[in-house]
């Protein structure tokens, strides 16, 4: 009986020590902290520098796939890069939760569709255009506050059938 007893208790010890290792993979994300970073890669990611510390660890790995192939890119393409993360960088943060709405609102159209929409958009006179964008401006000036994650918008995930239609953020 004594062995019966010892043993569950070393099996419970053996699986905290896996379970103590575990959690010390899990705490490799640390080495996505900004001072853990390359210098390189620091170089690249310094628009994005002030808010490091607030993106999820999938955006973080993702921006340090982007630095890491940075040198493999040609110089347009890393000015194009550089003046986008710039760019994105100063935008106030109500104006990035509306290009991330935007986007995510982009994606229930075939690539066919916005590129014809594109096409057409392209094809208006510079007139036009703006005409558009009052409309735009005029439209968002309704006299009440919104905001853009209390707007009502389907949901992303339609496989389940009894969530509501309002997106919080």
């Amino acid at each position: 009986m004594g062995l019966m007893w010892i043993n569950p208790v070393h099996s419970q010890n053996s699986g905290s020590v896996k379970s103590s290792q575990a959690g010390t993979e899990l705490k490799k994300p640390n080495n996505l902290d900004w001072q853990q970073l390359t210098p390189l890669q620091q170089a690249v990611l310094v628009s994005l520098e002030s808010d490091w510390s607030s993106f999820t660890t999938a955006s973080k790995t993702k921006w340090l796939k982007v630095a890491n192939r940075y040198p493999t890119m040609s110089s347009a393409e890393q000015e194009r890069l550089q003046s986008r993360m710039a760019a994105w960088a100063k935008l106030p943060q109500k104006d990035r939760r509306l290009a991330r709405d935007n986007y995510l609102s982009s994606l229930q159209f075939p690539p066919e569709q916005k590129a014809a929409a594109w096409q057409a958009y392209q094809q208006l006179s510079e007139e036009e255009k703006q005409k558009l964008a009052q409309q735009e401006q005029s439209r968002k000036k309704t006299g009440a506050v919104t905001s853009p994650a209390m707007q009502t918008r389907p949901p992303l995930n339609t496989s389940n059938s009894s969530s509501s239609g309002a997106t919080i953020k």
